[in-house]
């Protein structure tokens, strides 16, 4: 028992000062580490190779995930300094004059879209401005994109938690597990987007938006499971595209364009809320300005990664463990040079602004840069020293085949962990695995709630979180976020445990 507790003890010590006394994550990340190392020096499993490893492997990890932060900042302040997600809001509100469907646009839909290619942060590092630009107040607007993306989580970044899930759990039947897994991910899909309505406006954005939803999660969340049996690494790709084009298409069409509003609280301007306005469109020049970085970042992103033998010929090239080239910060750098020019040429950044650019985001590195570092040091440690097997096997050695439920539950806390479905993945897919065949479960179903879980935790993950805080600048704050959304990912996690269980007893 005491095993249990000293390995819990850097968890809780990282939750309760983010959440409740409102450190900011640096320090938090700093009073965990220091709390990992003093549990596992009463464990007995700190030594000097395993600290060094810890360390190595945590910075290592770190500079990939800075490789990916660090562009997709100085993209942020780039397109705001050139205005370019006020010119695109005013184009999506000239046609439609639905808050509560463009929130549901840039925040679940555009977001998922670009965690399907992307991952790392991106979709709350870009989507977030626009809930901004359309009057959501930061902090709801960070919240609302987190929650919107995370069912894109297993498949998104073109599949590597997916890659990760089957590679270490040694599952035989993958068609099954993928198939398991989309239908566990819909839970998610859908109720992330039922969530975000009515933490908008209750039940008449619930009622109002349903038919909205359940349309677009059908294209999304069902065409994730159709095209994952076919290829996984465009698995969700595919599919937040066609729901993007859907949306589009709509609104071409009529539907949703009308003014609707509710009151929310939400809003920055509640006063504002009932009286939505709709500017006249931008010029077709301004909009295409605007929106030529995001069509550049998945233009580049599908012909880097999807390329037939591309992979393979720049994979290799790397640079203190990072690949050089085969990485979502290639796409994210050669997007913010592209932006850069491109808004230099047309006039919307002068020199003096890209020098305030600069400078914006470079105040933003350093304090992001050492909380991700100082949370992946950590997660690193509790694998090293076995503090994540201690809690794992000790929680399902207590409840046996009542763990069933929770299964789901422990994917989220190994993603709360690391900030990462694929680092929850790759923590606990070989462990998720050995108790399904200890308690004579069906190894996809456990390894698909495992990765849902993943998916619902990923948007409790400090670091995630950290960036978008950073980039809606509301850094110090990050305790108002992590509180509702930790409800949230649990509860969604305990649904895809109760559906897994319900499963399971009907199969018997």
């Amino acid at each position: 028992m005491w095993q249990w507790l000293a390995s819990i003890a850097p968890v809780a010590v990282l939750f309760s000062a983010i959440a409740f006394f409102r450190v900011r994550i640096p320090r938090a990340g700093a009073l965990g580490l220091a709390t990992a190392l003093a549990s596992a020096a009463l464990l007995g499993t700190l030594t000097l190779p395993v600290l060094a490893d810890s360390v190595g492997g945590g910075l290592s990890a770190t500079l990939s995930i800075l490789y990916a932060v660090w562009p997709a900042i100085f993209l942020y302040e780039f397109m705001r300094e050139g205005e370019s997600f006020t010119v695109l809001k005013d184009a999506a509100t000239s046609l439609s004059g639905d808050r509560m469907i463009l929130v549901l646009l840039f925040g679940w839909v555009f977001s998922s879209f670009l965690q399907s290619i992307t991952g790392f942060g991106v979709p709350v590092a870009v989507c977030a401005p626009f809930l901004i630009a359309l009057g959501v107040r930061p902090v709801a607007a960070v919240m609302l994109t987190l929650l919107g993306h995370a069912w894109a989580n297993t498949y998104g970044t073109l599949g590597l938690a997916w890659d990760a899930l089957v590679d270490l759990s040694g599952v035989q039947d993958v068609a099954a597990t993928s198939l398991y897994a989309g239908i566990f991910l819909w839970l998610i899909n859908l109720s992330g987007a039922l969530i975000m309505c009515f933490l908008y406006g209750r039940g008449p954005a619930v009622r109002h938006a349903l038919p909205f939803v359940l349309a677009v999660s059908a294209v999304m969340a069902g065409g994730q499971i159709a095209v994952g049996q076919v290829n996984p690494t465009i698995a969700a790709f595919v599919p937040t595209a066609a729901a993007f084009v859907l949306v589009l298409g709509a609104f071409r069409l009529g539907i949703y364009t009308s003014e609707w509003s509710c009151p929310s609280r939400l809003l920055a301007a509640p006063s504002q809320a009932d009286v939505p306005t709709a500017p006249a469109a931008p010029a077709a020049g301004n909009v295409l300005t605007s929106a030529a970085p995001f069509l550049f970042l998945a233009a580049s992103s599908l012909l880097l990664f999807t390329l037939p033998g591309l992979h393979e010929a720049l994979s290799g090239l790397r640079l203190l463990g990072v690949p050089l080239f085969y990485h979502a910060g290639t796409v994210l750098t050669l997007t913010a040079v592209f932006a850069l020019l491109l808004l230099r040429r047309e006039g919307g950044v002068d020199r003096a602004g890209t020098v305030r650019a600069c400078r914006a985001a470079l105040a933003k590195l350093l304090p992001t840069s050492l909380g991700i570092a100082a949370l992946l040091v950590l997660a690193r440690l509790l694998f090293n020293t076995g503090q994540i097997e201690i809690l794992a096997q000790g929680v399902a050695a207590t409840a046996g085949i009542a763990y069933l439920p929770f299964t789901a539950t422990l994917g989220t806390f190994g993603a709360f962990v690391t900030s990462s479905n694929m680092s929850s993945n790759i923590l606990l897919a070989a462990f998720q695995s050995e108790v399904a065949a200890q308690l004579a479960a069906p190894a996809p179903l456990v390894l698909a709630a495992q990765t849902a879980g993943g998916a619902a935790g990923a948007v409790i993950g400090p670091s995630t979180i950290l960036l978008g805080a950073t980039t809606a600048g509301v850094q110090g704050r990050e305790g108002e976020i992590l509180r509702p959304l930790l409800v949230i990912s649990l509860a969604q996690a305990l649904v895809v445990g109760l559906a897994l269980s319900l499963w399971i007893g009907v199969g018997a």
